[in-house]
């Protein structure tokens, strides 16, 4: 369903996780806005500095205002701002490449802007799919490893900037594959979703539908039936029986109005409105005002989204003249003093109301008369042939009071009407990342393989290569079991392995570098540790991945003072390594919180959707079952109630009609033509005859054969009894007569409708 502007309570699972990640983004580039300032201040180019400080802010202002506006800007333009931090990123790249591709001092090789390069490529990646995302990613980690080739002073060049270049892949490729993973599940629940909520749906209605039925047929059974039996057997003074016709029609008409005093919030019938569009018509646009301060009748919200439904679906119908046509439609919801007020608009081909026949019910009866059988009510239709339709539904609480005196009013309300007794099952929303296994053993090899090239493509003095070895091994074998081996949700002791593997590996690994070294990657067992402190906070153990950092810097400390170094020094070698970690438990934290606010908000939404279901079915079976008992019974009723003389004939059409009242009872799947005439003229001639039920809502495939060889039968009797029963499911046969005339048989009917003896 289209919105002009969506709050954030109706983003759907895809839409949230994509505010997620821009608001992560955000603090994550303030991080690393402040790690790469030195190194900027000391690489200024030109005698003009003021352009390349503006640059600098833009490539980190534009993410830090995703982060802002993460929550309220719309997504549209939250996608503007990443595809511009994208483009300006490349653009800098290729200036360094185009202008500056010179060494830079030893000490301060490396580009200030190669230390940002997982910013922009995750901000590409969220506002992309998924191949687009991928391609940036390798496009900027290209250029970023050939401006590091450019401007190192290493007399290798070329593995300095593969090296740089396959490690930024790695490291912004985890993050990228585990937002691409959270984007796949948000989906997979968006789906899930959908299906669940519609099966609540009918669920709530096959509910509401079992719960109207059950109120009409004690209605039936103890008013209707009962007038119809006094009348029947005699006996009753006139006087007695007219009241007590007339009660019962009084009965009859109250029906619709059952509950009057239960209350329905604005947002809550907003959230049916909106559940009743996305159902009939999923292009209309639904706008509400409606707060916590209005609220209707239940009998009112009942009305109002029966009359909308009837619009919404004259308009699906009709707007289009029968051509394919594109029509816009809007559902739009006001305050209309203390009631409600609700206005539905198409710009379609229009219609003549002056011109649509008596027999078309569904502007006449199902919107007009409808608003107006509920005291408060009212409803007018406009519409020009090529001018579109409107039609406009309210509901007053003064007018309300004044059509029925002590009527509630709305102030006070503290509750909705809601579905009670609906079981509603919402789609379940995941707390956590679960990478695929193939991606996970595709993470695995890379990692691996990237890892071995940082430690040998370049090595130290060969003295100190079987303990990169051993530090190695332990890091590989970490990453494996966290990858590989370690379920989800991850078990709680299961972190201390990682840990612990991971953090001897960087002790062992560190121990081999000189405290001089030209490798350029040569404490890279502190990105790899890292990147497996990422992979366990996004897996939903952020508390044990910082334990895990704290050891790492411990790590890094001891190898600074064993080998005379300050502790400046050793923590230099870890600090860079906080910002992406922090990125990672920024990224779980917010899709945590984000999951349980989806979660609760599917709940609710489960609940005004079965309400709504629920009002929409109750209205429609109401309906439905008052109009047959309506049609079977006001006749009679208002002949008695009128005071007529109950002669004989009167008493027996009383006892023909209370009969057949019964059979729509007791034989509900049963009472369809021809049985309901042949069962009547039956009667007439005298046969006893008794219609049953017994199929659990489950008629038989053949049900038109078994109607018509129960209706056969009938015909053929003339006196006696006869009692059909559709069968209970599993039987051999699927129903069975019972014909007690001039001898006693019986007869049942098979699967495919073939009468036979048993």
């Amino acid at each position: 369903m289209r919105r002009a502007r969506r709050p954030l309570a109706g983003l759907t699972a895809a839409e949230r996780l994509a505010r997620v990640l821009y608001t992560s983004i955000g603090p994550t580039a303030v991080v690393f806005c402040l790690l790469s300032l030195g190194s900027f201040l000391s690489q200024v180019w030109g005698p003009r500095p003021i352009p390349a400080i503006l640059v600098w802010a833009l490539v980190f202002g534009l993410p830090v205002a995703l982060g802002v506006l993460s929550r309220r800007a719309s997504l549209a333009l939250l996608r503007r701002i990443a595809l511009a931090e994208g483009v300006v990123f490349l653009g800098i790249l290729v200036f360094w490449l185009v202008f500056r591709a010179t060494p830079l001092p030893a000490a301060a090789d490396i580009p200030w802007a190669l230390t940002f390069t997982g910013v922009p490529v995750l901000a590409v990646g969220v506002a992309t799919r998924d191949r687009a995302g991928w391609a940036y990613l390798v496009v900027a980690c290209t250029l970023s490893g050939l401006v590091r080739a450019a401007t190192t002073t290493n007399p290798r060049p070329i593995l300095v900037g593969l090296e740089d270049a396959v490690y930024s892949m790695l490291l912004v490729g985890v993050f990228l594959g585990l937002m691409m993973a959270a984007r796949r599940n948000a989906v997979r629940v968006d789906a899930a979703t959908v299906a669940t909520r519609a099966d609540i749906a009918v669920a709530a209605a096959g509910v509401a539908r079992s719960r109207e039925r059950v109120a009409i047929v004690a209605l039936v059974h103890d008013s209707v039936i009962s007038t119809l039996l006094m009348a029947g057997r005699g006996g009753i003074p006139a006087a007695s029986l007219a009241e007590h016709s007339a009660n019962t029609l009084v009965r009859l008409d109250a029906v619709r109005d059952r509950d009057p005093g239960t209350l329905v919030s604005g947002p809550d019938l907003t959230l049916r409105l909106e559940a009743l569009a996305a159902q009939i018509t999923p292009d209309a646009v639904v706008s509400s005002d409606l707060d916590g301060h209005s609220a209707v009748t239940a009998a009112a919200a009942t009305a109002l989204l029966g009359a909308v439904g009837e619009a919404l679906r004259n308009s699906r119908v009709a707007a289009g003249g029968g051509r394919d046509r594109s029509v816009t439609r809007s559902v739009t919801a006001r305050m209309f003093g203390a009631g409600i007020r609700i206005t539905v608009r198409d710009d379609g081909v229009g219609f003549d109301p002056a011109s649509v026949p008596a027999e078309r019910l569904g502007i006449a009866r199902s919107i007009v008369d409808r608003m107006r059988r509920i005291p408060g009510g009212a409803a007018t239709v406009w519409s020009r042939p090529g001018a579109g339709a409107e039609v406009v539904v309210s509901w007053s609480p003064e007018a309300a009071a004044a059509a029925v005196p002590g009527a509630p009013g709305a102030p006070g309300f503290q509750g909705s009407a809601g579905a009670p007794g609906t079981a509603v099952t919402p789609a379940p929303v995941p707390l956590l990342v679960t990478l695929p296994r193939s991606l996970a053993a595709v993470l695995l090899a890379v990692f691996t393989a990237v890892h071995l090239l940082l430690a040998f493509g370049d090595p130290g003095p060969a003295a100190g290569r079987p303990l990169t070895a051993a530090g190695l091994l332990l890091i590989v074998v970490a990453a494996a079991w966290l990858l590989v081996v370690v379920p989800d949700p991850i078990p709680r002791r299961a972190p201390v392995a990682v840990i612990l593997l991971a953090t001897a590996g960087a002790a062992l690994a560190s121990a081999a570098v000189a405290p001089v070294s030209a490798q350029p990657f040569a404490h890279w067992p502190f990105g790899a540790v890292t990147l497996l402190l990422v992979l366990l906070a996004t897996r939903g153990r952020p508390g044990p991945a910082w334990v895990g950092y704290g050891l790492l810097a411990a790590v890094g400390l001891g190898w600074a003072l064993l080998n005379g170094l300050t502790v400046a020094v050793g923590l230099d070698l870890v600090i860079r390594h906080a910002a992406t970690l922090l990125a990672g438990a920024v990224f779980a934290v917010g899709l945590t919180r984000s999951t349980r606010a989806l979660d609760v908000l599917n709940r609710e939404r489960a609940v005004s959707i079965a309400a709504a279901a629920s009002d929409v079915a109750a209205l429609t079976e109401r309906e439905s079952e008052l109009a047959r008992v309506n049609a079977l019974a006001r006749p009679t009723l208002e002949r008695l109630a009128g005071g007529e003389d109950l002669d004989p004939p009167l008493r027996f059409e009383c006892l023909i009609v209370e009969a057949t009242l019964r059979d729509a009872i007791r034989a509900r799947t049963l009472f369809v033509e021809p049985v309901i005439t042949a069962a009547r003229a039956a009667r007439l001639r005298g046969v006893d005859v008794t219609l049953l039920d017994d199929s659990g809502g489950r008629p038989p495939e053949a049900l038109g054969a078994v109607a018509g060889i129960i209706a056969g039968q009938l015909d053929l009797l003339d006196s006696g009894r006869l009692t059909a029963r559709l069968l209970p499911p599993g039987r051999d046969d699927v129903a069975s007569l019972v014909i007690d005339s001039t001898g006693n048989r019986m007869l049942t009917v098979s699967p495919v409708g073939v009468l036979r003896t048993p």
